[in-house]
């Protein structure tokens, strides 16, 4: 059963980090972030929308796995609640904490 409903985008580094190309890592964040039986929607190239049992940063956890914190950048929401955690270099990260401002950093 569902529970929540989260909002993730990402910037994935068109490179090869730590022996894994830009698309192993790219279906790795997909992969940890899909739950069978629950709703994903991925139409867009750096933007999905994906139904968790987890809280916002147990799923943000899990979707982080395996990716470079130095190369890769992702952020993920709740749009209910508005919280939110972020990994890897963001840039003006003072201007996306003030539209969220429950966001934590995760490693």
């Amino acid at each position: 059963m569902a529970g929540f409903t989260y909002c993730v985008t990402f910037r994935i580094a068109d490179k090869t980090v730590k022996g894994k190309t830009y698309n192993e890592r790219r279906l790795r964040l997909i992969e940890n972030a899909r739950t069978n039986g629950l709703s994903f929607w991925d139409g867009t190239t750096s933007f999905i929308l994906v139904e968790s049992s987890l809280d916002t940063y147990g799923f943000a956890e899990m979707v982080f796995a395996g990716l470079s914190e130095a190369d890769d950048m992702v952020f993920v929401f709740d749009p209910t609640d508005m919280s939110g955690a972020y990994f890897g270099v963001v840039p003006d990260r003072n201007v996306l904490l003030s539209f969220f401002p429950k966001a934590k950093k995760l490693s």
